[in-house]
Order: structure tokens, then C-alpha cells, then sequence
């Protein structure tokens, strides 16, 4: 029987602010800190690596400016202040927590940058208090990939559907046309002796309305349901 050890670990009470700071830098998300004009006065490793940019290149940029977004310099004042960025959802959340002190937890978007072109991110923010004023502590996670991974098997599951639809028809229609071809062929013989079947032509004619009845209900179609 194994004996369950209690305490085996211990934790720091609290953390040095190196410590912090080499714990915010390894994170395998992007952590910025903006403050109240906007700009950033802090970001980690996979903040650069997201937009492609070098270490120290963000700090003291206006987020807009400093991320490469695309609407950023829409408005006279390049500031972020045009229709678009007024509507961004990561404007809209930052704003809500330094005004309100609100957090925000993997908030769901879609931006489009200079450097890397569109991605959809879950963004999540966090009230900061600093001696010179509120701050907004914001995690970005790229989840991109993952989204097209999930738009390529829905898309995968449709073609599936769409060539499984294909089959069911081609068998519909193959039974008349079957026998309209075979009661084709008898009446065919049938001219060949100076005979006419009426059955055969009367068949030929009820294949060929089955037939239109299937065209008809195809072109009814408007939406797939399972």
C-alpha cells in the first residue's frame, strides 16, 4: 500500500519581482501591460514573436501601433480613434477594464495585422494599480490554427455529406433510366416486327414522369439537414 506523504512540496510565499518578470517572459502567450494612453510599458517574448517583431520593440507604442493593426492609422490623429478601432473588441475590453476594473476571461476575436494578416485570438484582461496611475494587464492567445483546423473538418464533413447526397441520387435516377432504356429496347423490337406494345410506350411514360418527379424535388432543395 502506498503511503500518501503530506507537504512534500513547499511554495514561496511570494515571488521576487525578477522572479515575476522571468516567469511573465517564458509564458507561451502573449502578455502585454498598456497603460491609460494606450501604450504598452511592458511585453513578453511571445508578444514579439506574435508580431514578428524584436525584443524591445513594443514598449512606449500605442497598442494599435505597436501590434500592426490595420485600422490603426484609419483617423487624422493615427491614434486608433477611427469607426473600426471604436468597434475592435480588444479596444472595447481594455477600455472596459481600466475604466471599470473589470476583467475579462478568453474573450473571443478576429484582427487583421500588417505583418501576419488576419487571426482569431482569445483575449483576456486584467486590472493593474500601479504609483502612476491603472494599467491593464492583457493575455493574447492565437488560436488560429485551431480554428481552421475546425473549419477544415466542417468542411471535410459537408464534401462528405455533399458526395454521399451525389450517391443516393445517381441511385435514384439510375431505376428509371434502367427501365426506360430495357422497355426502350423492347419497343424498339417490337417497330423492327410491325408491332407496337402499348404496355412498353405506356411505361417509357411512367419512368419518365418518375424521372421528373425526382428533377423536382432536387431543385426544391434550398438546405441540408440532418
Amino acid at each position: 500500500m502506498i503511503k500518501r506523504e503530506e507537504n512534500i512540496f513547499t511554495y514561496p510565499q511570494e515571488f521576487s519581482q525578477n522572479e515575476v518578470s522571468h516567469i511573465i517572459e517564458n509564458l507561451p502567450i502573449a502578455i502585454a501591460v498598456m497603460d491609460e494612453t494606450r501604450k504598452l510599458i511592458l511585453a513578453n517574448k511571445m508578444a514579439h514573436i506574435f508580431v514578428n517583431k524584436a525584443d524591445n520593440q513594443l514598449a512606449g507604442l500605442v497598442i494599435g501601433d505597436a501590434f500592426g493593426c490595420i485600422h490603426h492609422e484609419d483617423s487624422p490623429e493615427k491614434g486608433g480613434s477611427g469607426e473600426k478601432c471604436l468597434q475592435c473588441k480588444l479596444r472595447t475590453i481594455a477600455h472596459d477594464t481600466l475604466k471599470n476594473g473589470k476583467d475579462h476571461f478568453q474573450i473571443e476575436t478576429a484582427m487583421t495585422f500588417k505583418s501576419i494578416g488576419r487571426r482569431h485570438l482569445k483575449i483576456s484582461t486584467r486590472p493593474l494599480e500601479f504609483k502612476k496611475g491603472r494599467a491593464v494587464l492583457l493575455s493574447i492567445e492565437d488560436i488560429t490554427t485551431a480554428k481552421n483546423y475546425v473549419r477544415a473538418e466542417s468542411e471535410i464533413e459537408k464534401l462528405t455529406t455533399v458526395v454521399q447526397t451525389a450517391g443516393a441520387i445517381c441511385h435514384e435516377i439510375n431505376q428509371p433510366l434502367m427501365a426506360v432504356s430495357g422497355f426502350s429496347e423492347l419497343l424498339m423490337d417490337d417497330v423492327r416486327h410491325g408491332q407496337i406494345q402499348e404496355e412498353n410506350v405506356k411505361e417509357i411514360r411512367d419512368q419518365a414522369e418518375r424521372l421528373a418527379k425526382i428533377t423536382s424535388k432536387l431543385m426544391a432543395i434550398t438546405k441540408y439537414k440532418k
